[in-house]
């Protein structure tokens, strides 16, 4: 593996020009607008997919046919399948399977219903008695406890709840760490164990000492999945479980671990994590090499859903009002080279669940029609106001497969 100065030397490296991409047949597009000239592309395949797979995971619970689901998230599980989103398939399968659990538990949360709660995950809980040793109805399980600890503790820390609040956040995040130490990841080859140990690290009474090793096991088990790296990030602020040093230091130490999947591109999904949950560390992000491992990412995911993924982060989230010459307007501007050589679709759903500045619900409400105008608006404003210069002196936009057109306006 090349040395750490090495690889961060090759970030000033010139970039070859974009290749051309090849047509695709798409479903149900339409062009923005006359000036934004750019097919929408709805439904697309990853959200099919996801949705798909959910919709299995609850259909298969709601049947009480765990002998069909258990095997089918244990397989995907230990051959971490992905969507063609790069979302893991075990997961959305286990997330299917406890989402009526999770909707109801939520809705006890929000009446302050502690049994409620409690008695609707033993519900769940039930169909462990007759297989207690299968990791993915435990994983179910435990998930769905720390989900409903989640809604306890709303967009509070768990010090700052009221009293019933904060001890049934506990309770629910006490019980899902309690299935934990059942199930080693290395010995079942589970990443969706590795991720619970994670995600338990809330009520662990020194979790910075062990974030990074436990992330460290989780990115090993599934080092192509962005969202593992996502969450590394998040954890990794100040306001979570790390600083600023520690951000730093992880995002590149990860990056040279992972430079045979990603190139650099785990610092930028690790900052990116660190920007969707606190926009002030793109304060913090080392610009060159951040754009450095979006080129990466794009390299080896060249395709639109991955496109839009980082266009969405580049021309919404990380977005604001940024003095020229800073980071920050370094990562904001990465916006133009994505638009201009890479983005020829919109995917909807992508923008619409994309954090924004000033937002922090990222729940997508409303029905699909919604989510399909909320997405087309962002996507619209975001170019439109990136290239306002160009649409103001006359020009239409056309994005198209060999790259972004310019003609004036007829």
């Amino acid at each position: 593996m090349p040395s750490l100065s090495n690889r961060f030397a090759l970030r000033m490296s010139p970039r070859p020009a974009p290749r051309k991409r090849p047509i695709t047949v798409m479903r149900h597009v339409e062009p923005l607008g006359p000036r934004v000239d750019i097919p929408v592309r709805d439904p697309s395949p990853d959200w099919e997919e996801a949705q798909a797979l959910l919709a299995r995971g609850q259909h298969l619970a709601r049947q009480d046919a765990w002998e069909d689901l258990a095997p089918e998230i244990c397989e995907a599980d230990r051959n971490q399948t992905m969507t063609c989103g790069l979302t893991s398939v075990a997961a959305l399968l286990s997330q299917g399977a406890r989402s009526d659990a999770v909707r109801a538990g939520h809705a006890a949360a929000g009446k302050g219903e502690v049994g409620t709660a409690r008695a609707i995950l033993a519900t769940l809980e039930l169909n462990l008695e007759d297989s207690p040793e299968c990791p993915a109805i435990a994983h179910t399980v435990a998930m769905a406890h720390i989900e409903v600890a989640r809604a306890w503790a709303g967009s509070s820390r768990a010090d700052q709840l009221s009293p019933p609040r904060r001890d049934a956040y506990e309770w629910h995040m006490q019980t899902a760490a309690s299935f934990v130490d059942r199930f080693d990841p290395f010995e079942t080859h589970s990443a969706l164990w590795a991720e619970v140990r994670c995600e338990v690290l809330a009520i662990d009474p020194k979790p910075g000492q062990r974030l990074a090793d436990d992330y460290e096991d989780l990115i090993d088990l599934g080092p192509e999945n962005p969202d593992y790296l996502r969450a590394f990030g998040r954890d990794l602020l100040p306001g979570r479980f790390g600083n600023r040093e520690v951000l730093d230091r992880e995002a590149r130490r990860t990056a040279v671990r992972t430079a045979d999947v990603w190139g650099m591109g785990a610092y930028s999904w690790i900052m990116i994590g660190a920007i969707e949950n606190d926009p002030t560390a793109l304060r913090w992000v080392d610009a060159e090499l951040f754009a450095e491992g979006l080129h990466d990412i794009l390299a080896r995911h060249p395709g639109q859903h991955m496109v839009n993924r980082l266009a969405a982060f580049c021309g919404l989230t990380a977005s604001s009002v940024t003095i020229p010459g800073t980071s920050e307007a370094r990562i904001s501007n990465c916006f133009n080279w994505i638009a201009q050589d890479h983005l020829y679709e919109i995917h909807p759903a992508v923008w619409a669940t994309a954090p924004a500045p000033g937002l922090q619900d990222r729940d997508v409400a409303g029905s699909r029609e919604d989510v399909i105008k909320r997405g087309r608006t962002r996507a619209t404003s975001a170019l439109a106001e990136h290239f306002a210069a160009l649409l103001n002196n006359g020009r239409r936009l056309v994005f198209t497969p060999d790259g972004l057109q310019m003609p004036r306006m007829a």
